[in-house]
């Protein structure tokens, strides 16, 4: 039996890495691997393959040990993060940006195989390091999916005709109040006959408060901004499924897919597009948007355990092993 360590250890339920770790280490079992997440395995020579995904960007002293094939899963833009300041939304960290380039360009270069999440960062880490990433984007896992299956098996509950539901699930204007001024706006004009309302849930309250009144404004008091607690995870899909659409404010829409937006598509919302022209979010999720730049896009494979399997069976079948 191969083994193939798991670096990122003591990990929390709940956490994205966590579900994304899950989903390869579910992968690798069924491949016949044995899965470890100690470092005593590595050094005790037992282990064929480390798989280590990133961020966080750290351990990169595994990197030297020789003879090791290590899996290296990027999940975000650590350079260009620090270079466009990670969306306009804090301060560039140019010198910062170039030392993350080289070190991002070696640990491509000694990666048995070197994956990311976006076509974007796919296109500019391969650029980068002048090696070929492969990309197996986020996606849902499959407990996720066969919740939201189950919940999507009872009708809606009945509201208003008039009235059109948004929802958004993390994270708003602390990714840029001016992302979400322009979303508020396009919201209110695309949808001006109607009662307006929007649920932010696990939004943080401080950070939105402004929302609340700048959308009543901007509607003249035909929206309503309502900030709701985190939910377990079933009572949101509930409540997301009983929406009509779903937000999300992407940072940098060149090299980011969000997390969310995943969610939104197994639960059949359409998202909104806030976008004035097609970029790397919108090619990829044109078929899914509530305004498409492309009318014969079709809607991507977003259960994860079949985007690792169509990608990595290439590389780990079992003439492989």
């Amino acid at each position: 039996m191969k083994f193939i360590v798991f670096v990122n250890s003591n990990l929390e339920k709940g956490q994205p890495i966590y579900s994304r770790i899950k989903s390869f280490s579910d992968y690798f079992l069924s491949k016949g691997f044995g899965i470890d997440f100690s470092f005593k395995t590595i050094l005790l020579d037992n282990t064929n393959y480390l798989l280590i995904s990133m961020p966080p960007f750290r351990k990169f002293w595994l990197f030297f040990i020789p003879g090791l094939n290590i899996v290296l899963d990027i999940r975000d833009g650590w350079s260009i993060a620090q270079e466009t300041g990670y969306g306009d939304i804090k301060r560039k960290k140019t010198f910062k940006a170039k030392i993350s380039r080289l070190i991002e360009k070696f640990a491509i270069r000694r990666s048995f195989l070197a994956i990311t999440c976006t076509p974007g960062l796919q296109q500019y880490l391969s650029r980068v390091s002048g090696s070929e990433l492969i990309l197996i984007p986020n996606g849902i896992n499959d407990d996720d999916l066969d919740l939201i299956n189950q919940v999507k098996s009872h009708k809606k509950k009945y509201k208003d005709s008039d009235q059109v539901v948004f929802c958004c699930a993390g994270q708003f204007s602390e990714y840029g109040q001016d992302k979400v001024k322009k979303l508020l706006r396009i919201i209110a004009s695309r949808y001006q006959y109607k009662k307006l309302v929007i649920l932010l849930i696990g939004s943080n309250e401080d950070s939105n408060s402004w929302v609340e009144e700048f959308f009543s404004q901007l509607t003249s008091g035909n929206g309503e901004v309502k900030i709701i607690p985190r939910m377990h995870k079933k009572e949101l899909y509930i409540t997301m499924f009983n929406a009509d659409y779903g937000l999300s404010i992407i940072r940098d829409p060149d090299y980011e897919l969000g997390t969310k937006v995943y969610d939104y598509i197994a639960l059949g919302l359409p998202i909104v597009n806030y976008f004035d022209e097609p970029n790397n979010f919108t090619n990829y999720f044109d078929a899914c948007l509530d305004v498409s730049f492309n009318k014969c896009a079709k809607i991507p494979e977003i259960r994860r355990s079949i985007l690792i399997k169509s990608v990595l069976d290439g590389f780990f079948d079992k003439d492989y092993q």
